[in-house]
């Protein structure tokens, strides 16, 4: 054999490859389970998440003039769709809320456990009438399945059958605006 090469080593390298390529179809299928939204041998490329469609909703810090000042808004999000447009625009309902704290916090309007719209409660009184329970504070309420989400404590389910809290919106504060730049990621229940 030419230059150490033996008939050992050739057929060594024979077999490998149809090994190697029955490894990588069976490889490539658990990649394509374990991240889902890939092109075809893009593994190291974005996926394709839902993304903020523009313009992003932006309040003043003067629209918050008290604790408690809660503000509704749609928020676009943008779902990569194999369709004409290439892509599918839904509105997602929320509410920007400041704290006592003087933290601006924004949450989805949508229920986890059914999918429900929910409301902004801010008297007690009011909610022990209309759902079942008396919160300390002003509260989500959902008057579907009568779930209360406690918004001081990060959305804690506090009554119902929720099984989480509402998801959240991330917030970027520029100046004196607060945009709303993304929703977390999950779906309801």
């Amino acid at each position: 054999m030419v230059d150490g090469t033996t008939r050992r080593t050739i057929l060594k390298t024979v077999a490998a490859i149809p090994l190697a390529a029955s490894i990588g179809l069976i490889v490539s299928p658990l990649v394509r389970f374990l991240r889902p939204t890939l092109k075809p041998l893009d593994v190291f490329g974005n996926s394709d998440q839902p993304i903020a469609e523009p313009p992003v909703p932006t309040f003043k810090a003067s629209d918050f003039p008290e604790p408690w000042t809660c503000i509704p808004f749609m928020f676009k999000q943008s779902y990569l769709e194999y369709n004409p447009e290439g892509k599918e625009v839904r509105q997602i309902p929320g509410f920007i809320v400041k704290l006592p704290t003087g933290d601006v916090v924004a949450y989805s309007r949508i229920c986890p456990h059914l999918g429900c719209i929910f409301n902004f409660v801010k008297d007690p009184t009011e909610c022990s009438k209309g759902y079942n329970f008396k919160p300390a504070g002003p509260v989500f309420a959902c008057p579907c399945h009568l779930s209360v989400y406690d918004i001081a404590q990060a959305g804690k389910v506090v009554s119902g059958p929720a099984p989480r809290p509402p998801r959240r919106f991330d917030i970027k504060k520029v100046g004196d605006n607060f945009q709303i730049l993304s929703l977390e990621a999950g779906g309801i229940a």
